[in-house]
């Protein structure tokens, strides 16, 4: 995205629009910080967890900084689908936005199976689990995949954007990872409730390795739909989405006003990227009964 583009993300997005001059002074002081090499903690919105944002000027530490929890529409949304009690999956874990919240959301009785391969976002996830006493979150050091091997990991000069496809636009170092399969390395003494994928592109590879998980538990999955990042996988733009709806799942976008719509095509021109939330017909007619 260019400069020009990244300025039109952040001004319009909704939580810019709802406080536009906190957001700027925040932006600012972002940069300042990020210039000065110091990071911060803050606030995760009613959560009542914290997160440690190091200081990088591109990626998820900024956003978070700027926006807390509502730089995603969905991380307002978790409780519809978490529970106490629960157990949930977060793929490609980075530094803890979503395994934080969720960890609170189940509380002491269920727990969190973070996977994170690269050393850097694991060191900072670990800070924040340390630093919420989050002890219910287990980190996992590998990848999904659709089977066990082993991969290299593309750091990204945005860290939330490293891949095990090695994006010409901005990769700036490589480490080697564990590659294993979801069905295989996370636990099954409950069922799981809700996997988030964020994993630049390899959704679909992470789906196929989570068969079981997909067939006997039918969690809700939140996933982000991004054409170029499946490209650079090599994979089907569809490809997550397709293979989810071959397990009898539909799909959902939550608006910027906390609504929960059903959508039938993912509707994005090239380049586009979204937060998809695949909910099966069977788990909704559960929580209702």
């Amino acid at each position: 995205m260019s400069l020009i583009g990244k300025a039109r993300w952040i001004l319009g997005h909704p939580a810019f629009t709802a406080q536009p001059v906190i957001s700027l002074l925040r932006l600012a002081a972002w940069r300042v910080r990020t210039a000065v090499r110091i990071g911060a903690t803050v606030s995760l919105g009613n959560s009542g967890m914290r997160m440690w944002c190091p200081p990088e000027w591109r990626g998820n530490a900024k956003l978070t900084y700027l926006w807390r929890n509502a730089y995603e529409s969905e991380l307002a949304q978790l409780h519809r689908w978490v529970s106490p009690g629960d157990h949930v999956v977060d793929v490609g874990a980075h530094y803890g936005a979503y395994a934080l919240p969720m960890s609170r959301i189940v509380t002491a009785e269920g727990f969190v199976t973070a996977l994170e391969p690269s050393l850097h976002a694991r060191a900072v996830l670990s800070k924040n689990i340390q630093l919420n006493n989050a002890r219910n979150v287990r980190v996992l050091p590998v990848a999904a995949g659709r089977d066990t091997s082993r991969g290299t990991l593309h750091i990204h000069r945005d860290r939330s954007r490293s891949s095990l496809a090695g994006l010409s636009d901005g990769a700036a170092a490589k480490e080697p990872v564990e590659v294993a399969r979801l069905d295989d390395v996370v636990p099954r003494d409950r069922r799981i409730a809700l996997i988030k994928m964020d994993i630049e592109g390899y959704e679909q590879w992470a789906l196929e390795g989570a068969r079981s998980i997909l067939t006997e538990d039918r969690p809700v999955v939140i996933f982000e739909y991004t054409p170029p990042a499946a490209t650079a996988a090599g994979l089907p733009v569809r490809g997550a989405w397709d293979a989810l709806v071959a397990y009898g799942y539909q799909m959902h976008r939550v608006t910027d006003g906390g609504e929960v719509r059903l959508v039938s095509d993912p509707e994005h021109r090239c380049g586009a990227t979204d937060n998809i939330v695949a909910i099966h017909p069977a788990t909704t007619s559960e929580q209702a009964a």
